[in-house]
């Protein structure tokens, strides 16, 4: 099954697995909101995968 994560800005992140996401959320993170990048941890990220067939 696809995971996925939504950003509010309209990004979103899919992969096959957990970390394949967590680490399109961080990249993005990084980029476009640099002022999150300290507050947001790969746990956060976990928490806000959504599960999409």
């Amino acid at each position: 099954m696809t995971r996925q994560v939504r950003c509010e800005c309209g990004f979103v992140a899919r992969g096959d697995t957990d970390e394949a996401v967590i680490a399109l959320v961080l990249a993005h993170v990084a980029a476009d909101h640099p002022d999150l990048a300290e507050t947001e941890t790969a746990e956060d990220i976990r928490g806000w995968i959504e599960l999409v067939p």
